[in-house]
């Protein structure tokens, strides 16, 4: 990343360089110089001028003056891209122009999953692809390029379903209006979210800066203004907690509310209760959970209305379990307001974009010249680093650990990420500095750290992570930039360190022993003790086999919050974990077609050398689906006739669908056509598409749409939900999120029953 000085500035662009430093993140003030901000203020400030929008100055200093969007990364993006979209938006109106400036990002990037780490906008546009969260920010920095006042909104999680999303609002002729990022549509307040958004339990975004305006304000800290725009959307409610204790209010305790998504109840916004006992948020119409604590004790409850009382009737250490019935809100759908030529129009631009991005170049010549270079050690670096790492590091990160190799192929040496912090040169400053022959060790690593590096809180409430490089350079840093500067500062010494993905615990290694290592406190590093966790899955249960994040988690209560493990996303199934001592809660889900979810709550406690056997309970309900698994409802599969493949999502649109993997003639395929040929009139009732891949198809079908699955993908992902195996037929109802809620495998013959059961369950 090149980043742009300026000359000398104008006291119009001090003035507001000024108003950015007065509420900058510590991360940001480290890691970017005045002259990148006075660069950027000055290109802001020229195309004020140049483009002349009627903007408010609390929208321009809020809305397009910042550069940050979220977390990711700043580049030099604004004074690099700035004229290339005022040249391409230039005559059109504020609506327009954001709607076109939306398709120049489709050009630029689509949708792909990646890791939790938020690219820079420049890095998106490099690789061609993002995930929500980048795609947003991409748009964001592309409106406010162009002078339009652009924000990231989010809902923190889903009620109905696993997984958050973001978008993008633009201010438009004095109101806010939503777009998909990088998902043009025809209009404005128009995206596939429509439906799924008119669920939602929050939806907020961080303002830059001390905002007041018309929007409920979730927090205000010193560098941002958290709001809430939920009544922008939906219906809402003011949600009222009254927090007692032996009936009188409790004043100084936290609360804090929590939706339900990936097994966990996901907390979203936190207060302190004032001498009423009371903490409010405005929230959509559907159950959160609020937790409410002080000291060693606590409470909950289901909030399903506008007042929620609860007591402290709980303490930290105590073993219980408790139910919870958790409903989201009922769907209704946000009108489009775009007419089917508009739609039509809109798709055949939508391909001619695809066109232009396929013809970009998405590679990293920096990470393929270095391995041209370098082809052993080229391998083993960058196979340590995420695909998104190899599409945007750069070159000085990657000769700067080659040059201060130490032969070592450890990944907890070798590795330059320690978290999800920028990436920059940083080893060979230490090994100038000689401060490696004074330094005998990690535990003299950490009394370094503690004695050397000034520790400057309440400057980075949004926990934005700082560069080892620039902790050094400044030799400040907030608690999180510690934590990862001392990871970094022990590999570049050679000695093996990391923060724990689970845990978060910062450590170094010791033998084949993991040593906790307290920077804060100047405690001494220890080896913390262990138990063990067997989780016993009851046989005929609601699902075979229960997955982490999809059927249940763990976490750690405590006096202030509640901190969840993190064990890997869809990693192998295990029934047994090795958990450090101490007070912990297992939350078991079972998700319903309708979104709704049945919550079993068990606290207890690991103790050293003990073994604790629990059941995961997983409860069922009568005549209610259960989410079995996942899929990628963007699959590619090939429709008869064609000759270039088309994704599952692209036929079927949003809602359910009908997924078929058919045989040929064998038994159970013969079955699986009469059964469905069976229950052809319920499906044609049910209306929605039948997708059928396979040799054999079943007659009477009105909505069929058949094909094929050239390269097995969807038989694979389909075998690799519910039950082992991947005998065809494979039959499932699946729904746009991505859902598994039904599944047939290999012979069946009750299936034609099994579909008039479900049918009526997937609306």
């Amino acid at each position: 990343m090149v980043l742009l000085s300026a000359a000398a500035c104008c006291p119009r662009t001090s003035e507001y360089v000024d108003w950015l430093y007065a509420s900058m993140p510590l991360p940001d003030s480290l890691q970017y110089p005045r002259s990148f901000w006075e660069a950027n203020v000055d290109k802001t400030l020229e195309v004020r001028d140049r483009m002349g929008w009627d903007i408010p100055e609390r929208e321009f200093r809020h809305f397009v003056l910042p550069l940050r969007v979220n977390n990711e990364t700043l580049d030099d993006f604004r004074t690099v891209y700035a004229d290339t979209l005022c040249a391409r938006v230039r005559g059109l109106s504020l609506a327009e122009a954001a709607l076109e400036i939306n398709h120049w990002c489709h050009e630029q990037a689509t949708y792909q999953p990646t890791d939790g780490r938020t690219s820079a906008p420049m890095a998106t546009v490099r690789r061609g692809v993002g995930r929500c969260g980048e795609e947003s920010v991409l748009a964001v920095a592309a409106l406010r390029a162009a002078g339009i006042p652009a924000r990231q909104v989010y809902t923190p999680r889903w009620a109905h379903t696993d997984d958050n999303h973001a978008w993008v609002e633009v201010w438009v002729d004095g109101k806010w209006h939503f777009m998909g990022a990088c998902e043009p549509a025809a209009t404005l307040d128009n995206a596939w979210f429509n439906g799924p958004v008119s669920r939602a339990l929050l939806l907020h975004t961080k303002v830059y800066g001390d905002y007041s305006g018309p929007e409920d304000v979730i927090q205000r800290t010193p560098c941002y203004t958290e709001i809430n725009v939920i009544r922008g959307y939906v219906p809402a409610r003011r949600t009222v907690v009254t927090v007692l204790d032996g009936g009188r209010p409790v004043e100084g305790a936290t609360v804090s509310f929590h939706i339900y998504n990936y097994a966990e109840f996901y907390p979203v916004a936190s207060y302190r209760t004032g001498a009423d006992g009371q903490a409010a948020l405005d929230t959509g119409l559907g159950d959160l959970l609020v937790w409410a604590r002080k000291g060693e004790r606590f409470g909950f409850a289901k909030a399903s209305g506008e007042i929620v009382t609860l007591s402290l009737d709980h303490r930290l250490g105590e073993s219980f379990s408790a139910d919870l019935d958790i409903v989201p809100p009922a769907e209704n759908p946000l009108p489009s307001g775009a007419t089917p030529e508009q739609n039509a129009a809109n798709s055949r631009r939508l391909a001619e974009e695809d066109a232009i991005r396929a013809a970009h170049p998405h590679d990293n010549p920096d990470a393929e010249a270095f391995l041209a270079e370098h082809p052993e050690p080229g391998r083993l670096l960058l196979g340590l680093l995420s695909a998104k790492d190899r599409g945007d590091v750069t070159r000085d990160v990657l000769d700067d650990v080659l040059a201060t190799d130490r032969g070592s192929a450890d990944p907890f040496i070798l590795s330059p990420r320690v978290g999800l912090e920028p990436l920059r040169p940083f080893r060979g400053a230490v090994a100038a500095s000689k401060l490696g022959t004074r330094l005998d060790g990690p535990d003299a690593v950490a009394r370094w750290v503690r004695d050397s590096i000034a520790l400057v809180e309440g400057r980075n409430p949004q926990q934005l992570l700082t560069a080892p490089a620039a902790v050094w350079q400044a030799r400040r840093a907030d608690a999180i930039g510690r934590d990862i500067f001392y990871v970094a500062l022990c590999r570049a010494l050679g000695y093996p360190a990391r923060q724990d993905e689970v845990t978060g615990k910062t450590q170094y290694r010791q033998g084949e022993a993991w040593v906790d290592v307290d920077l804060g406190g100047g405690a001494e590093e220890r080896i913390s003790p262990q138990g063990t966790l067997q989780l016993l899955t009851a046989p005929g249960g609601p699902v075979k086999t229960p997955e982490y994040y999809r059927h249940y988690t763990l976490s750690r209560p405590g006096p202030e919050r509640t901190r969840l493990l993190e064990y890997e996303e869809g990693g192998p199934a295990r029934d047994t974990y090795s958990l450090d001592t101490g007070y912990y809660l297992l939350t078991a889900g079972n998700r319903l077609s309708d979104g709704s979810a049945l919550v079993h709550l068990t606290f207890f406690n690991i103790e050293e050398g003990r073994t604790v056997r629990l059941p995961l309970v997983l409860r069922d309900a009568a005549e209610r689906l259960s989410v079995l698994g996942t899929m990628d409802p963007e699959a590619p599969f090939l429709p008869d006739g064609a000759t270039q493949p088309r994704s599952l999502l692209d036929a079927t649109g949003r809602g359910y669908f009908l997924l078929a993997v058919l045989g040929g003639k064998d038994e159970p395929t013969s079955h699986a056509v009469r059964e469905m040929s069976a229950a052809a009139a319920e499906l044609n009732a049910w209306g929605r598409p039948v997708v059928l891949l396979g040799q054999t198809r079943p007659e009477g079908l009105v909505n069929a749409i058949p094909g094929s699955d050239p390269d097995g993908r969807i038989r694979a992902m389909l075998a690799s939900a519910g039950n082992p195996g991947d005998t065809l037929p494979l039959v499932a109802l699946c729904d746009s999120f991505g859902r598994i809620v039904y599944l047939s495998k290999g012979y069946n013959t009750s299936l034609a029953a099994d579909l008039r059961r479900a049918l009526p369950l997937c609306k």
